[in-house]
């Protein structure tokens, strides 16, 4: 029988065990944090053009080591996806590198499917999930089904309408009957989105889409107001 004094001493045990899980936890949980506005803010800083990847790459360890602290938090695994398609992107010497692109790929993927599998109402991470996979298979199915989650979630979510916009584009050449009419869709529900509608004139330019929708807008009573804007006459009367 342990005796009332003994008792105490276990019980005591017991919760200084517990304690310091929770110091230790909060600590990893501040260090992670701390690296992840690291990273967050080593973007913000970074100048355009790019003149080398040097910060891009602080940015990509800061995050690295904020998802070893803390691996459960969906936004850091976001924005490790970001980082990598942005070395990707400013990357030149390796962008002819087919194995390279293809490993940075399916790191942004990985990064991404840990994101959705911890927070699976994000709609923003479903979305940057559909783009990531369509480079590395086009528009196939696993890709539409990623749009439609990210649809289910945040119908009306901007982001949303621009990456299946995005896709469709980019993949134009072989798209799928049900990827058109995505397309048309979006299109139509991208534009009540007023001012933010011009970014998708920058969409369009980055993935050589431009003569596709400058000729989807030329006619519909919904494109009136884009007809006449100056993105328009710019991008698509010039």
């Amino acid at each position: 029988m342990i005796d009332l004094k003994h008792r105490k001493f276990i019980q005591i045990g017991f919760l200084a065990i517990i304690t310091l899980i929770i110091c230790y936890s909060s600590i990893q949980s501040m260090r992670a944090n701390a690296w992840y506005f690291n990273a967050l803010n080593t973007l913000k800083q970074l100048p355009l053009p790019l003149l080398d990847n040097t910060e891009l790459a602080l940015a990509e360890n800061a995050i690295k080591i904020a998802t070893e602290l803390e691996p459960t938090q969906p936004h850091y695994w976001q924005l490790y996806a970001y980082i990598k398609m942005r070395l990707l992107s400013d990357t030149k010497e390796s962008i002819n590198d087919l194995d390279y692109k293809n490993g940075v790929y399916k790191q942004a993927e990985q990064a991404l499917l840990k994101s959705v599998d911890l927070r699976q109402s994000w709609p923003d991470s479903w979305i940057e999930l559909a783009k990531v996979t369509s480079y590395q298979e086009g528009a196939s199915d696993r890709v539409y089904t990623y749009i439609q989650q990210a649809k289910k979630i945040g119908p009306f979510n901007f982001e949303v309408h621009a990456g299946a916009i995005q896709i469709a584009l980019m993949n134009w050449h072989a798209l799928p009957p049900k990827y058109k009419a995505l397309y048309v869709q979006e299109l139509k529900l991208a534009v009540k989105h007023g001012y933010k509608f011009n970014q998708i004139f920058d969409v369009a330019k980055q993935v050589n889409g431009l003569p596709i929708l400058c000729l989807s807008m030329q006619f519909g009573t919904d494109f009136e107001k884009v007809r006449i804007s100056n993105h328009y006459k710019k991008y698509c009367r010039s």
